[in-house]
């Protein structure tokens, strides 16, 4: 999505540098999106428009109520009809030389496979989530399900046929390994920020500081979706069991499935606070006001290693990271701007904020700015754009 409606996503910031850089660049995206009902409304089939350069192909889907919802599959497959019925009805349009996939949707593969084929075209498949694995770890579904077969079937499609194929997650060579016998390439590209993401943010009201951060303490927070795929309990549980005599605040913004649990069961801690979602732009100044952030990431895709945009976010504000998390280690460690520590550990998640309680200021902000440095240094969507460049051919 681009910024223009929503909060920006990778593929717009990349697309936006490539047409820096001379190429044209078209992108296909639907108009719906449980998310944000701020998208354009049209009612034919499609809407183009340019958008910084990109052209963007806007396809009315069918209306997705949730992630994990059937409306979700249903609207998943009207995309792919309306792609290629797109793709083939201007016989006079400029054939691409190359053609990018981006999963969540698998189902992108048959169509971008299809037209690489009819226009001899360089195809790119980019994996920002591992399915059907996500969907079997989350979702609970066995392999041996008609749909997850299906999807696998494409997922080796597309890996066995991909030119190349994109990770966003460091480690993900090591899943196509176990997938297929053989591919042509796999390389990491990670999330990345724009500079004026990293420059630029919104201040948040003098009255909502003074409300949310009442007393003189040590701050730790977490910011994103509360789910399944990010679980908060192990801090939770360390919050509790410390008491806020401890002389720490826990702060969770955000908002998710499982957010209703953790406030009946925790909601009650004076020193454990919830807050509902703020806009994207004002999240760093929030941050600001915090001395420690916060993540986790449980199951067996984090072997495969993260990219997340919440390290990122974190970074930019030059915060340091405490993460509950067992997988392929990656960025925090590269920064040397936080620590990892076992999943569901609480002894060591407790250690951990101990001794960053009792570390020196100027070393709790040289940690902060170590992030921040690294972030300007190899994650702005100018640099991650010439590296993706050299893939085309």
């Amino acid at each position: 999505m681009p910024s223009k409606y929503f909060f920006g996503t990778r593929h717009f910031f990349l697309a936006e540098e490539w047409v820096k850089k001379g190429h044209e660049v078209s992108i296909f995206t639907s108009n719906q999106n449980h998310l944000t009902d701020k998208l354009p409304k049209f009612k034919s089939r499609s809407f183009q428009e340019t958008i910084n350069g990109v052209k963007t192909h806007w396809l009315r889907t069918l209306i997705s109520q949730s992630s994990g919802s059937l409306s979700r599959i249903l609207s998943w497959i009207h995309f792919e009809y309306l792609v290629l019925k797109s793709g083939n009805r201007d016989a006079n349009a400029k054939k691409p030389d190359i053609i990018i996939v981006s999963s969540l949707s698998l189902l992108s593969i048959l169509s971008g496979y299809y037209f690489s084929k009819k226009f001899h075209a360089q195809f790119i498949l980019e994996i920002r989530d591992i399915w059907p694995l996500t969907a079997m770890e989350l979702g609970g579904y066995s392999k041996w399900n008609p749909f997850i077969l299906f999807l696998s079937w494409i997922e080796k499609l597309g890996y066995r046929n991909a030119d190349v194929i994109v990770g966003t997650m460091p480690n993900l060579i090591e899943h196509v390994q176990n997938t297929v016998d053989k591919f042509q390439r796999c390389v990491c590209i990670p999330q990345g920020i724009t500079n004026q993401q990293l420059n630029t943010f919104e201040k948040l009201p003098d009255e909502y500081i003074k409300k949310v951060f009442q007393r003189k303490a040590f701050r730790i927070a977490y910011t994103g979706t509360m789910n399944k795929a990010n679980p908060i309990e192990t801090l939770l549980e360390v919050a509790k069991n410390m008491g806020p005599d401890a002389g720490i605040d826990f702060y969770f913004l955000g908002k998710g499935d499982e957010k209703p649990k953790y406030m009946q069961e925790y909601g009650s801690f004076d020193h454990i606070h919830f807050l509902d979602a703020i806009p994207k732009n004002q999240v760093r100044d929030f941050l600001n006001n915090v001395d420690v952030t916060y993540d986790s990431f449980y199951g067996g895709m984090a072997k495969y290693g993260l990219s997340r945009n919440k390290w990122i976010d974190y970074m930019a504000a030059s915060k340091p990271i405490i993460c509950s998390f067992s997988g392929y280690q990656s960025l925090i460690n590269e920064a040397k701007c936080g620590v990892f520590v076992p999943e569901n550990d609480q002894k060591a998640l407790l250690q951990a904020i101990k001794e960053f309680k009792n570390l020196p200021s100027n070393e709790l902000k040289e940690m902060g700015d170590n992030g921040r440095r690294y972030i300007e240094d190899y994650r702005t969507f100018d640099k991650l754009s010439s590296e993706y460049e050299l893939l085309f051919k």
